[in-house]
C-alpha cells in the first residue's frame, strides 16, 4: 500500500478509536504507523553510540523520554564497552534496549534512525555511518568548546586550573573529532577544590539536561547550529600514567594539588623517596608559616604544631601537605606516620622526594 495511504486511512482509522478509547490510544499506534513510513520526527528513533558511565546519563534520560512516546519513540545502542561495572552495556542490557557491536554495518541503520547521538565513545565515526541519519548526528562533549578539544576534557580542565566548564551539544563531521558546530551549549562553575570525578559527575547530568532540550526543537536546534570560534582552540588528548609523575623540581605547589585532583581517580602521584617508589594518595596545597628560605624542591618539612608534612614545590613555589601515601610492602599511612617511620631517622639533608621517574 502507498504509504501516503496508509498514513490517511491509519488518521481515520485512528481518529474513530480517539473518540472510544482517548488520546493515549491514537498516539502511540500514530507512532507505530509513521515508523512504519519513515520517521520525520518528532517523535524521534535514536541511535546511541557510547561507552563509559559519563555516557550512561545521557542514554538514560534518552530511555526515560522513549518510555513516554514524545519525544523520542525508539533508542537502540552502539558500544564497545564489555558490560561490566556501570556502563552503556550493563545500563542497555537492564532497559532491554537492542544493542550492536561497534564497527556497525550500514544496512542496520538505512530507513531505520533520524539521528545519532554520540557520548563519550572514543571512535571516529565514518562518512558513510553519518549519512545513514537525516538528521546527521550530535555529540555530548564534555566542554565548552573549541576549550578542550579531544578525550579527556575534564582532565584538562582541572590540570589547568580551569574556574569555569560546561557541556556542548555540537554536530558530527567525519575524519576529525569536535570540530561540528555548536547546537546547545550550557556552562558552570569548578570549585577549587573540585575533582575530576566530581566534575564528571556534575557535567554528566548537565549533558543528560542539556541533550533532551535539543530534542525538544531538534530541527530547529541543528538549523541554526553556529560554528566554533577560531580562536581559544585548546586539545585535551588522551592521557597515560606517566604523567602522574611528580617533577619537583619545575612543579609549583598549584600544579601539584591540580595535577591530584585531575588524576586521584585513576592513578595516585607518583615521586621517589631514597629508590623507592612512593604513591601519593592524598595531597592538598598548603600554606607554610616561618618556612625556610634555604629549601630546595622536594625537600620535607614536618610542622610539628598542625602535625603535617609538606613538600616544597619548585617553579612559582610553594607547599603541598603529604595526608596520605603508600610505600611497597607497608599500608597505607598518614604523613604524620611517614615522617615518624621514615624521615625522622635521616639527617635534614636527607629528608627529601626526589623526582626520579620510577613505577612500581
Amino acid at each position: 500500500m502507498n504509504c501516503n495511504l496508509l498514513k490517511l486511512s491509519g488518521f481515520k482509522f485512528h481518529k474513530s478509536l480517539l473518540i472510544v478509547l482517548g488520546k493515549p490510544s491514537f498516539s502511540h499506534s500514530a507512532v507505530s504507523l509513521k515508523n512504519k513510513c519513515g520517521s520525520k520526527g518528532p517523535p524521534w528513533r535514536v541511535m546511541f553510540f557510547g561507552n563509559d558511565d559519563f555516557s550512561v546519563k545521557s542514554l538514560q534520560m534518552l530511555t526515560s523520554k522513549m518510555r513516554t512516546q514524545t519525544i523520542i519513540s525508539k533508542v537502540d545502542v552502539v558500544t564497545t564497552s564489555t558490560g561490566s561495572g556501570i556502563n552503556v552495556k550493563s545500563f542497555a542490557k537492564e532497559e532491554k534496549l537492542d544493542i550492536y557491536d561497534w564497527p556497525v554495518n550500514t544496512t542496520l541503520l538505512d530507513g531505520k534512525y533520524d539521528i545519532g547521538v554520540v557520548v563519550s565513545f572514543g571512535r571516529l565515526i565514518p562518512e558513510k555511518i553519518i549519512r545513514c541519519f537525516p538528521q546527521g548526528m550530535i555529540n555530548v562533549h564534555a566542554s565548552l568548546l573549541p576549550r578542550w578539544r579531544g578525550a579527556a576534557p575534564i582532565i584538562y580542565t582541572i590540570l589547568n586550573g580551569d574556574l569555569t566548564s560546561g557541556v556542548t551539544i555540537m554536530k558530527i563531521h567525519p575524519r576529525r573529532f569536535d570540530v561540528g558546530e555548536i547546537v546547545r551549549q550550557h556552562s558552570c562553575s569548578v570549585d577549587k577544590d573540585e575533582t575530576a570525578d566530581e566534575l564528571k559527575k556534575k557535567l554528566s547530568d548537565m549533558g543528560g539536561r542539556l541533550l533532551i532540550d535539543s530534542f525538544k526543537e531538534l530541527t530547529r536546534s541543528l538549523r541554526y547550529a553556529v560554528p566554533q570560534s577560531e580562536e581559544g582552540i585548546t586539545y585535551a588528548p588522551k592521557v597515560d600514567k606517566s604523567l602522574s609523575i611528580i617533577d619537583w623540581n619545575v612543579t609549583d605547589s598549584n600544579s601539584v594539588y591540580n595535577k591530584y585532583r585531575a588524576l586521584c581517580g585513576l592513578w595516585p602521584l607518583i615521586t621517589t623517596w631514597h629508590g623507592t617508589s612512593v604513591k601519593l594518595l592524598k595531597v592538598c596545597n598548603y600554606q607554610m608559616s616561618n618556612a625556610e628560605t634555604q629549601l630546595q624542591p622536594g625537600d620535607l618539612v614536618y610542622d610539628k604544631q598542625r602535625q603535617k608534612l609538606s613538600v616544597k614545590c619548585g617553579g612559582k613555589g610553594g607547599y603541598v601537605s603529604i595526608e596520605k601515601l603508600k610505600i611497597p610492602g607497608h599500608k597505607t599511612m598518614s604523613g604524620k606516620d611517614f615522617f615518624n617511620g621514615f624521615v625522622y631517622m635521616k639527617p635534614n639533608s636527607e629528608r627529601k622526594f626526589d623526582s626520579t621517574q620510577k613505577f612500581t
